[in-house]
């Protein structure tokens, strides 16, 4: 789908009776996800300049799920977490080669460099999906500025996400080896793509769901 597809393609989900909110509250399931995974790794992680990145990052996630959240009660809705099939960044961490990171934290333990790169590489496929669709949430809000404030503010953090994880992932290929990295990505990359079909096939009925 190019661009302007989506593009067209969100402007008739925000169209929709409840169509504004209900994309905003699967922008906010992500937000929430990311959010709780990187706050917990922050703890894991022994680097200083590793911590301070993911303490930010959570931050911000947070501060996107409160802006989200407020927006879509301003349109009167308070819809509740989205279906596990919306949730594709839950999936993708539950088929990696990493530990739930909520249990190493409880057993007091570090997080290795091999599940932390896993861990990255996940979250960066994530930032660029986010990315992709708030562009074009962005483009498709043009009727509604106050809306498209809060999509581009947003969007301003996920492009310094992505700088930092690319960061980082270049200094896993030097620590391990870019062959090493570059698997990781085509193996987790294949594995979200296998989760388009549930995603699209249960967007259809959660929209439904939103408009009554």
């Amino acid at each position: 789908m190019t661009h302007e597809q989506l593009v067209d393609f969100l402007r008739d989900l925000h169209a929709r009776t409840g169509g504004t909110a209900a994309v905003l509250n699967l922008l906010r399931a992500g937000e929430v996800r990311g959010g709780a995974e990187v706050l917990v790794l922050s703890e894991l992680v022994t680097d200083p300049q590793m911590r301070l990145d993911f303490a930010r990052h959570a931050m911000d996630e947070s501060r996107h799920a409160f802006l989200l959240l407020r927006r879509m009660q301003e349109f009167g809705f308070n819809l509740p977490r989205v279906p596990q099939a919306l949730d594709r960044l839950e999936t993708l961490s539950e088929r990696s080669r990493a530990r739930d990171f909520k249990q190493v934290y409880a057993d007091r333990g570090p997080a290795g460099d091999a599940e932390v790169m896993e861990f990255m590489t996940i979250a960066l496929i994530a930032e660029h999906d986010a990315a992709t669709k708030l562009r074009a949430n962005y483009d498709a809000l043009a009727g509604d500025p106050r809306t498209q404030a809060v999509v581009g503010a947003i969007l301003q953090d996920e492009a310094r996400h992505i700088a930092y994880l690319n960061t980082w992932l270049e200094r896993f290929e030097q620590r391990f080896s870019r062959r090493a990295v570059v698997a990781a990505r085509e193996r987790l990359e294949a594995t979200y793509e296998e989760l388009h079909g549930l995603y699209y096939g249960a967007l259809q009925e959660y929209l439904e769901r939103a408009a009554n």
